[in-house]
């Protein structure tokens, strides 16, 4: 069922998808309102191997240091050169590929060539910076803002650790897709099934409808659930193989938002997260994992059975970000002539009650970026004076 009884309205303007001074505030809230979602455990299973990547303009590199995986940024105290280029691989020295300088684990100088070039040196001040980084399930995530709070309310993080927990789940998919649009259409685009029927008939199939729904609203973000299936061919083989695999098959359907731009989709067969995030003004791409069941039942044949799960899995997930990936476009176009038709700005904006999972995401945001602009103003105002 859903909560709300009327449409509601829009609460972001059209601006905020184009506007580059709104792109720049919008980074800035990101980077300290959260934390983000970087790589997995899969990708850093032996010491030494690292991810290394571009988030909200700070480069990272993610690094097994002996078994306690850390998060640095990925530029040289000495000269500012990248460490290392982005994408994952192994070494077994953090070293500048310039002058040789090497860290350790905690962001610290190991050694540095001809040391007495540089006499009296300080450790503390010149040094990689460092970020929190925390493990849910085989998921890593990193602070950029610095803190060591937790990662938010438990429900969803207790959820997404059981959802992608290696003695149950394999991962199947590890991607990051580039959008032509702004960070916010695509996270707008998961936070309802209205579409389904339209874009997605040939994967997801139709909209469930209210009868078949239920919506959460809650402080930290919103779910959706449903248990409807297509009585088809593949569904009745999905169970039918689940249950030889694991011996149990549920039907329910499960997708969380966490806000403001971390979402997953479960089911019994795969768990898909993701977040999304600015790249540019108009721009910004999708970070995905995904994750299928490993088969309870060992020998060739189950990891077989189990390996070819998962690359199905993966196939019809990368039909269905596509299926999206061809409609983002066409909104942030029809952003950009709001924004160039000042008195129609606002015109077809508006959210029908089973979108209302998008008002929560808009009243959200709306209200944080109000804050940060307030801050702003308030520190122009103090400098100003002082």
């Amino acid at each position: 069922m859903y909560h709300a009884t009327t449409s509601q309205p829009a609460l972001l303007p059209s601006k905020w998808y184009t506007d580059p001074l709104i792109h720049r505030r919008e980074v800035s809230v990101l980077r300290s309102s959260g934390w983000q979602l970087v790589t997995t455990t899969t990708d850093l299973s032996k010491a030494g191997d690292y991810q290394a990547m571009d988030r909200l303009g700070v480069p990272l590199i993610v690094r097994n240091h002996g078994g306690e995986l850390v998060a640095l940024r990925n530029v040289c105290a000495h000269r500012q050169c990248r460490l290392v280029s982005e994408g994952g691989g192994h070494t077994a020295e953090l070293k500048c590929p310039y002058h040789g300088w090497q860290y350790g684990g905690d962001g610290r100088t190991r050694k540095i060539p001809a040391a007495k070039n540089f006499p009296h040196f300080d450790r503390e001040r010149y040094r990689l910076g460092s970020f929190p980084v925390r493990v849910v399930g085989q998921l890593v995530f990193v602070n950029l803002a610095g803190e060591s709070n937790p990662l938010g309310d438990d429900a969803w993080v207790d959820d997404f650790a059981a959802k992608t927990d290696a003695e149950s789940w394999q991962q199947i998919l590890c991607e990051e897709l580039e959008y032509p649009c702004d960070w916010k259409i695509p996270v707008e685009g998961s936070l309802e099934s209205y579409h389904l029927s339209e874009v997605h008939s040939q994967t997801f199939g139709n909209d469930p409808g209210e009868s078949e729904s239920t919506h959460e609203l809650l402080d930290w973000g919103t779910k959706f659930r449903t248990d409807a299936r297509d009585d088809s061919f593949l569904a009745r083989m999905e169970e039918r193989v689940m249950r030889w695999m694991v011996g149990e098959f549920g039907p329910d359907y499960q997708h969380v938002h966490v806000f403001p731009n971390i979402m997953a989709s479960f089911t019994d067969t795969m768990s898909l997260v993701y977040q999304i995030t600015p790249t540019g003004t108009s721009t910004c791409k999708m970070t995905v994992f995904g994750f299928t069941r490993r088969s309870k039942r060992s020998g060739l044949i189950g990891n077989r059975v189990a390996n070819g799960l998962g690359r199905s899995a993966a196939s019809m997930a990368r039909k269905v970000l596509a299926e999206d990936a061809a409609i983002f476009p066409l909104v942030q176009a029809g952003m950009d002539s709001a924004c160039r038709d000042d008195s129609n700005e606002e015109a077809g904006r508006i959210f029908g009650r089973c979108e209302e999972r998008l008002y929560a995401f808009h009243l959200h945001w709306s209200t944080s970026m109000k804050s940060e602009i307030a801050a702003s103003k308030e520190g122009t105002l103090r400098d100003h004076h002082e």
